[in-house]
């Protein structure tokens, strides 16, 4: 019986339309009648009423998920693990669809323990295919990017290339979002041939879909709508009118960006009455965007303006916040053609806000998902944009200070120079803007080879492994998570080396606020305690790009000796101080770790001692390190503030 209703599913699923809407399918119709026949709390009930709540999970969904309650309580009350997953999953499904996350995630995950414990491998597969979708639109992306890499092994070593299909094509929308366009292609082009062979339509809609948005972000319109015309008509076979809402806004939504206004309105106005039939509350703002764009640019701001008022609304009360941000830029512009310039301003303003939080989340979500390693190409690729970013960033900020400095010698030179000595005075200051640009892209290149060199060599060698496709699924989530932690490790050098060249950061506060990070990034989740021993306020003056980059790396190097050598610490005590003699910069840094009798500090530190003693020694400064009266041992490194 199982087997049977397995084999319904697959070929029945989502084909029922709403009341109304034409007639029922017969599988069904069959399915209901089944479940009406059998009225007796089994496990061939709750099988049953898990089968009908999925043929009608996209049609129907408060239905569905009724259905899937029913049979979760069933399930329960029979301890019946395999009817639990199937109604567990399915609630996860629906709660997805109507943007509730929590409980989405929630669901999902204990979907996914209870087919583990089942050996079902299948359904783990579309599990973590789930988990990647709820992740993905909550905007956790690198999350999102680790699901899929798990289910593509499940799916992969199981030979599902449906399960590999609806992966591979959300790995596609991924990278789409993440700006990385050639290996969204790649990703969205496999999923799509994968779906074809399988005869699967939704993977064929899904893939086509993917493929739109990649061209729509691009501001390919013509394009985009071809492949949203090819989703729409993979899925009319298996989705009623409302189930087809989502693919019929895009298509609206690409005949307003093409100009063809009457066509676009007469599409928005009947999508959004459907939307309001069906409780679709995701697509009424999306449809009422159309709405607005299109009175907007036909000179109808009035109307523009009541749309968008009514999307932001809407788009306030569910989060989407990329709808918002596209209401308040056609709110700003209607109302300054209605010559409401007040309000036009304060909507303007809030389009700011929104694009503002909009950018500043997509770049922290692009630097998470760099942390997960896709494979050699993936994971380099990401690196080489971080890397790039860092340079530019540092180049600019280093041009701008020499621009003031030399603006700011200019008016000295311009008031007692003659012209002679400007002319000399300019020469030296091109000389030594060419000397200390000359030493910056040095000392960029230098950090940059020595930091994250030896990381890009393991990245690459562990995809080369992956590549070979040599190891179980096991061995390669393994080699996924030595991906990922390089991956984290080589970002958080880079972030270094742009901290340490960024000007802003020329002043104690902000450096005692890196040492705070730093410890606790690497301390806490070795199990030490930290303590930061400060003045309650700080001088504001300006350190020395030199010193400050400096008592960093030393910084650095004593933490990492104490991980390393200082066994059986629980506390680690940071001091850093003004005082000394000539003025300078004092650091201490103690562990509470027992030093045996005779234990020099060569062997307690080996070369990290050496490295921190030259570097000290360069800025005319010191460091050394110590055992305690008591127990424990400390570094201790002064620098005159003059370095």
């Amino acid at each position: 019986m199982r087997v049977v209703l397995l084999l319904i599913i697959l070929v029945m699923g989502g084909r029922v339309p709403a009341a109304g809407q034409g007639p029922p399918v017969p599988g069904v119709a069959w399915l209901r009648a089944v479940v009406r026949a059998h009225p007796a709390p089994d496990t061939v009930r709750a099988n049953r009423l898990n089968a009908l709540a999925l043929s009608l999970r996209t049609n129907a969904p408060a239905e569905s998920a009724a259905l899937f309650g029913e049979a979760l309580a069933l399930a329960r009350r029979l301890r019946y693990p395999a009817g639990e997953a199937a109604a567990v999953f399915g609630l996860g499904y629906y709660c997805r669809l109507r943007n509730a996350y929590g409980p989405a995630l929630a669901y999902t995950l204990r979907a996914q323990r209870l087919y583990k414990q089942l050996g079902d491998g299948f359904n783990q597969a579309r599990c973590q295919y789930s988990l990647a979708r709820i992740y993905f639109e909550q905007g956790n992306y690198g999350q999102s990017v680790a699901a899929n890499l798990d289910g593509l092994a499940l799916a992969k070593a199981r030979h599902d290339a449906k399960g590999q299909a609806f992966l591979s094509t959300q790995l596609g929308i991924t990278n789409s979002y993440l700006a990385d366009y050639p290996q969204a292609q790649q990703y969205l082009a496999r999923g799509l041939a994968l779906a074809r062979q399988g005869h699967d339509r939704v993977g064929m809609g899904h893939a086509s879909s993917g493929l739109g948005d990649l061209y729509r972000r691009q501001g390919q319109w013509a394009q985009a709508q071809a492949q949203y015309e090819q989703a729409l008509a993979a899925y009319r076979p298996v989705y009623n009118r409302a189930g087809l809402l989502f693919e019929e806004i895009n298509l609206a939504d690409m005949n307003e960006r093409q100009g063809r206004y009457p066509q676009a309105l007469a599409q928005a106005y009947d999508i959004l009455a459907r939307a309001h039939r069906a409780d679709a509350v995701d697509q009424v703002p999306r449809a009422e965007l159309v709405l607005a764009r299109a009175y907007l640019d036909t000179d109808l701001p009035d109307s523009a303006r009541r749309y968008a008022q009514q999307s932001l609304a809407a788009s306030e009360r569910s989060g989407a916040r990329e709808n918002g941000r596209d209401a308040t830029e056609i709110l700003a512009r209607a109302t300054a053609q209605l010559g409401r310039f007040a309000d036009a301003y304060a909507y303007q303003q809030l389009y700011g806000a929104y694009s503002d939080s909009l950018t500043g989340e997509a770049t922290r979500r692009r630097a998470a998902a760099a942390q997960f390693g896709y494979g050699r190409s993936q994971a380099q690729a990401q690196i080489r944009l971080l890397t790039e970013q860092a340079r530019l960033q540092a180049q600019t900020q280093e041009v701008a200070r020499l621009r003031e400095q030399r603006e700011m010698s200019g008016f000295g030179a311009l008031a007692g120079a003659a012209l002679l000595g400007a002319a000399g005075w300019r020469w030296r200051t091109r000389q030594r803007q060419h000397a200390r640009e000359a030493r910056l892209r040095t000392q960029i290149a230098a950090d940059l080879h020595d930091d994250v060199g030896t990381l890009l060599s393991q990245i690459s060698l562990q995809s080369s492994l992956l590549q070979e496709d040599l190891a179980d699924p096991a061995a390669h989530r393994q080699q996924l998570g030595q991906i990922a932690e390089a991956s984290r490790a080589a970002v958080r050098q880079l972030n270094d080396v742009v901290w340490s060249l960024d000007a802003h950061n020329d002043h104690l506060p902000q450096l005692l606020d890196r040492l705070r990070d730093y410890a606790y990034d690497v301390l806490v989740p070795a199990g030490l305690a930290v303590v930061f021993d400060a003045p309650a306020a700080l001088p504001d003056g300006r350190l020395p790009t030199a010193l400050r980059r400096n008592l960093y790396l030393i910084y650095k190097e004593a933490l990492h000796n104490v991980l390393k050598h200082a066994a059986g610490a629980t506390r680690v005590t940071v001091r850093l101080a003004l005082g000394g003699s000539p003025a300078g910069l004092l650091l201490e840094v103690r562990d509470d770790a027992a030093v045996p009798a005779g234990h020099s500090h060569a062997r307690r530190s080996g070369h990290g001692l050496r490295n921190m003693a030259e570097r000290a020694a360069a800025l005319g400064g010191t460091a050394a390190w110590e055992p305690l009266p008591g127990g424990g041992s400390a570094v201790r490194v002064a620098l005159p503030l003059g370095a």
